[in-house]
């Protein structure tokens, strides 16, 4: 097999696609406190994948992460070796691992390939022949080609004269970066190929009563890939299958004994359960998805673990909100309010901009909902700042479609206020917001996505006319509430269409009435 991966770097090449994406790795440098050459290099292989501009700096600095692994393995496959052109050729592979004018990600797949080849045949060298396999799959899933980084893992776990605990690592490897193509790129199947190597391969090398350690880390990670899975289809059952793969790990992983992994799998827990819950608006399980991020929270704290502590904290509010919103329950919307507050201390727009982006917006939601709950327009106001200040950092040029989806929940939020103040300036800027995101979300690209916004344009409309006396503008709103209507019949959204029409039916009233008065 012909294992080198393809694509050799040059700089100028590498240089000039990074000009664009300068905020981008100005962020990644200053979370990662990397040299510049290394992320400028590594930018070159996400710029070759179809993704968003948020999710170019996790896998940058996702790809990152995997390159310092390679570079700091103090387990060189060569090292041992008694054959000096091996040796040497191992040694010329790691030089090229290294940051500098001569760091070439192609170059040292090329010389492992070598020595790789110098090894087989030779019974002696078996595992340093797989162990030079697996950093070409290293290097290839820093490349970001993890079809080839995978089947490279399974090569490696296929070597003749490998003991079984080398091959449950090679394997657990390649599930790992199916699961990583699967979650990035919406894989179906790759998660599903992912999920039948923990189930039916690794699992079986892991005897519980002899590994349990292993055991409960096989049955943590096959939990996550059945709940990406879940995420990405309808039915329930992939979810439920990961909540009792959790409980399984969960049997073997304390608090007392492992602490950090039993606040991980706790994490992970939570998620499914929330997930889950709001899928079936299930209160009590949704009540067990915020107690298990709770129990995480007890290990996972700012102080110790803050990025932990932060994914965790984000996941809580996520679920707060959701209960607070189904419930109607102030005490809970502002619980995640706080939990959204205390993430901005760690997710900062200097070291994380689109996850503080993120954040911002979802803080923004979290103080829109219990803005509705109090009297004063202070939260309402509060919400309107958040969401200005996510759209500094999630432009339109950058990420369109976020841009778009708080532009509308900008509106929504001016809307509520410049009727909780009734002041027609505000209810104006609402409709400016309203027409700003169907620059983005259009009838062609998002037929539902523009006709919710259409909607709410529309109702928007129909409140400043209210208040203004103007029935130009209360045309204007009932034609776009007609527009949104359509879209929604012809859908087969019967709520949609009945709220539409309800609306439609008061726009055409205070129509009917105005012209009544002005005899227009």
């Amino acid at each position: 097999m012909n294992a080198t991966v393809p694509g050799q770097v040059t700089a100028d090449a590498s240089g000039e696609r990074a000009e664009a994406y300068e905020f981008e790795l100005k962020a990644a440098q200053n979370h990662l406190g990397a040299e510049a050459s290394d992320l400028t290099s590594l930018l070159f292989f996400v710029l070759q994948q179809d993704v968003s501009r948020e999710q170019t700096q996790r896998l940058l600095e996702q790809a990152y992460a995997r390159l310092q692994a390679l570079r700091e393995d103090d387990t060189e496959p060569g090292s041992n070796v008694d054959d000096t052109d091996i040796s040497s050729t191992i040694e010329r592979a790691a030089a090229a691992l290294q940051t500098g004018t001569a760091f070439s990600l192609a170059d040292a797949d090329e010389a492992f390939e070598q020595a790789y080849r110098q090894c087989i045949g030779n019974q002696n060298h078996a595992e340093f022949a797989a162990r030079i396999r697996v950093r070409q799959a290293m290097i290839a899933a820093v490349m970001l080609n993890f079809r080839h980084a995978a089947a490279l893992f399974a090569e490696a776990a296929a070597t003749a004269g490998i003991g079984p605990e080398m091959q449950w690592q090679y394997l657990y490897w390649q599930a790992s970066v199916l699961e990583d193509l699967g979650r990035e790129f919406i894989d179906i199947e790759a998660l599903q190929a992912a999920a039948d190597l923990y189930q039916n391969r690794i699992l079986p090398l892991t005897p519980r009563d002899q590994r349990p350690v292993d055991w409960s880390s096989v049955q943590d990670r096959l939990g996550t890939t059945l709940g990406t899975l879940g995420q990405r289809q309808r039915g329930t059952r992939m979810l439920e299958r990961a909540i009792e793969a959790f409980e399984n790990s969960l049997t073997q992983r304390d608090r007392e004994r492992t602490p950090f992994d039993w606040a991980s799998t706790q994490n992970n827990l939570g998620n499914a359960l929330g997930i889950l819950g709001q899928r079936h608006r299930d209160e009590e399980m949704l009540e067990k998805a915020v107690a298990a991020f709770d129990s995480a929270l007890q290990v996972r704290t700012q102080a110790q673990s803050p990025e932990a502590w932060a994914t965790t904290q984000n996941n809580l509010a996520a679920v707060l909100l959701s209960l607070g919103q189904q419930n109607k329950d102030a005490k809970m919307l502002k619980r995640a309010v706080d939990a959204y507050k205390a993430l901005l201390a760690v997710w900062t727009r200097e070291r994380l901009p689109f996850v503080w982006g993120t954040t911002m917006n979802n803080l923004g939601n979290a103080l829109r909902l219990l803005g509705e709950h109090r009297k004063g327009p202070r939260t309402l106001e509060q919400s309107v700042a958040a969401y200005n200040a996510a759209l500094s950092v999630r432009t339109r040029a950058r990420v369109p479609h976020d841009w778009a989806m708080t532009q509308n929940n900008l509106g929504a939020a001016l809307q509520m206020l410049g009727e909780r103040t009734d002041d027609p300036l505000v209810l104006g800027r609402a409709v400016a917001a309203y027409r700003e995101t169907l620059k983005e979300w259009t009838r062609e690209r998002e037929p539902m996505s523009w006709a919710m916004t259409m909607a709410n344009l529309g109702v928007a409309r129909c409140k400043l006319a209210e208040r203004n006396q103007d029935i130009d503008i209360s045309r204007r709103a009932s034609a776009d509430l007609k527009m949104a209507v359509d879209v929604f019949r012809g859908a087969s959204h019967a709520q949609l269409t009945e709220l539409g029409e309800e609306q439609l039916a008061v726009s055409r009233k205070l129509t009917a009435s105005l012209q009544a008065d002005t005899g227009q």
